[in-house]
């Protein structure tokens, strides 16, 4: 009888499903998964959920502009694009404005930041975001530096830039100004309807610069020093708005006591019902 029961079990063991603990799954679990690389999928084993993000052990993050961190190849450069933008837009918008120097003096002491920092720095970061996926910060922040990188060239002496624009009438040199400004105005108004669902404080920075270029525009093209000025006060903010930014990205509860506000305000339907195969409802 003893041999003819244990004949049952080892039978009906056979036709049971294999278990996680096999040697077939030896140290397999959704917390460890086999690595059989991005591409190659992630079977659903038995007793365990399908695990279709095997890189990433922690539930998800909502990110709406910047991919998540496992696929980055560096570190988010917002923060170093930001806040060279805005060192450098805070400096030029006062002797803009004329605070603390008189109006339209003072602006070639800012050459070599123009060139160095918020050129070389600012289109380095570009760059950096345009190879961790964020194409929106990576086009804003090379097209930035691109322009303080002409800007500082321009104001360098011995390059022709300079002699060329004395050799014009300055109602030509003003209106050649006032065009530059105009299709810039025109790329930021892009940025800006690019940010509507974005956080308030993206929304501030963007509609600010807008501002100042429209200002600073209309000022240039009419000769007007009173609007250029206010321009120069809405670039003021504007470099303010964009160092806060670039706090909300470095000082966070890692680091910090807790996380600079931002201003969500806007979450997206599909974000709102969408339902994860192994953590639930998002």
């Amino acid at each position: 009888m003893s041999s003819v029961h244990n004949t049952n079990t080892a039978s009906s063991n056979m036709h049971e499903p294999s278990q996680p603990h096999d040697a077939e799954f030896k140290g397999v679990s959704p917390a460890n998964p086999p690595n059989q690389g991005m591409s190659g999928g992630y079977p659903a084993y038995p007793g365990y959920p399908a695990y279709p993000y095997p890189q990433d052990t922690a539930p998800r993050e909502i990110q709406i502009v910047a991919p998540p961190t496992q696929f980055r190849r560096f570190g988010n450069a917002a923060a170093l694009g930001l806040i060279t933008f805005g060192i450098c837009t805070v400096q030029e918008s006062m002797m803009q404005a004329g605070i603390s120097v008189g109006y339209g003096h003072g602006q070639r002491t800012m050459t070599g930041q123009s060139i160095a920092v918020a050129g070389i720095a600012q289109f380095a970061a570009g760059l950096w975001q345009i190879a961790n996926g964020d194409t929106f910060e990576g086009a804003a922040f090379t097209s930035f530096g691109a322009a303080w990188i002409a800007k500082g060239i321009a104001d360098v002496p011995g390059l022709g830039v300079l002699d060329y624009q004395d050799n014009e009438t300055p109602e030509v040199v003003r209106k050649q100004k006032g065009i530059v400004a105009v299709a810039w105005s025109i790329w930021v108004l892009i940025l800006l309807a690019g940010n509507v669902k974005s956080h308030i404080a993206n929304i501030v920075l963007f509609l600010t610069l807008n501002l100042q270029l429209d200002f600073s525009c209309a000022g240039v093209w009419t000769g007007n020093e009173t609007i250029t000025k206010l321009g120069g006060w809405f670039g003021f903010f504007c470099g303010l708005s964009a160092m806060y930014n670039a706090a909300t990205i470095l000082l966070n509860e890692e680091n910090f006591w807790f996380n600079l506000p931002v201003g969500n305000w806007y979450t997206p339907k599909s974000l709102e019902t969408q339902s994860d195969p192994v953590y639930g409802d998002v």
